[in-house]
C-alpha cells in the first residue's frame, strides 16, 4: 500500500513538474462517476476521481488543438443485490487518459472543448464487501458479512485498458466542466469476461494557466 501510495505521489509530482513549459497549464481536477460491469444483473455504483491534469499547446499541429493528460486516483465498481443479500465492489485505481482535443472560443472568456483518447489503470487497493442472512431457531435474522480484496484470484484484475471522450465549457482559461464516458476494453474480471464502462460526469474542474 504504502509503494501505491508513492507511485501515485511521484506520478501528480511529475505532471506538475512539466508546468515550466510556456505552451503547458497545469491543475487540480476532481469529479464524480457512476459506473457499472457489463455482466447481467449488475447495478451501477457512483464513485469519484480527483487528481492533476495538464493541457499542452499542440497549435503547431492546427489552432485549437491540445494534449489533455492527467494522473488520477479513481473510484469505480459496481453492485448487485438479490433476496436481501448484496456484493458491493469498491476498487480504487490510479488512471492515466491521455487524450488529444480541440478548444473553440466563443467569446474572449468561453470556450467550447472536446477531447477523446485512451486511459490506462492500474489497481491500487479495494474491497467486495458481501452482506447476507440467516435464519435462527426462533425464526430471526441475523445478518452476516463477509470482505475481502477487490483484487486478486476470483476478483478483479490490476490493469485496466479503455477509450475515453469528453466535451465541455471553459471560463475565462482557467474553469472547466465537462462530462464524458469511458469504454473499457479489457475483461477486467480474473478467470471472467466482463468490462467496465464508465458514464464519466465531471462537476469540478480548475486549471492553472502558466
Amino acid at each position: 500500500m504504502k509503494k501505491i501510495l508513492v507511485l501515485f505521489a511521484l506520478l501528480m509530482t511529475g505532471v506538475m513538474g512539466i508546468h515550466a513549459q510556456e505552451d503547458l497549464k497545469w491543475g487540480a481536477m476532481a469529479g464524480m462517476n457512476s459506473s457499472n460491469f457489463s455482466t447481467d444483473g449488475f447495478d451501477s455504483k457512483v464513485g469519484f476521481h480527483i487528481g492533476i491534469k495538464a493541457e499542452k499547446d499542440l497549435s503547431q499541429i492546427a489552432q485549437g488543438v491540445y494534449l489533455d493528460m492527467a494522473a488520477l486516483l479513481s473510484l469505480k465498481g459496481a453492485q448487485v443485490s438479490a433476496s436481501g443479500a448484496s456484493l458491493k465492489i469498491n476498487p480504487y485505481y490510479l488512471e492515466i487518459p491521455i487524450h488529444m482535443g480541440y478548444k473553440h472560443a466563443v467569446t474572449e472568456n468561453i470556450s467550447l472543448f472536446a477531447n477523446f483518447g485512451p486511459y490506462f489503470a492500474v489497481g491500487l487497493f479495494g474491497k467486495m464487501k458481501e452482506t447476507d442472512y440467516s435464519i435462527d431457531a426462533v425464526g430471526g435474522f441475523t445478518n452476516i458479512y463477509d470482505s475481502a480484496s477487490a483484487f486478486g484470484d476470483n476478483a478483479l484484475k490490476r490493469f485496466d485498458f479503455g477509450l475515453g471522450l469528453k466535451a465541455g465549457i471553459e471560463f475565462c482559461q482557467k474553469y472547466q466542466l465537462s462530462i464524458g464516458y469511458d469504454w473499457g476494453l479489457t475483461d477486467n474480471i480474473e478467470n471472467g469476461s466482463n468490462k467496465n464502462p464508465q458514464p464519466d460526469a465531471l462537476i469540478g474542474l480548475l486549471l492553472l494557466k502558466i
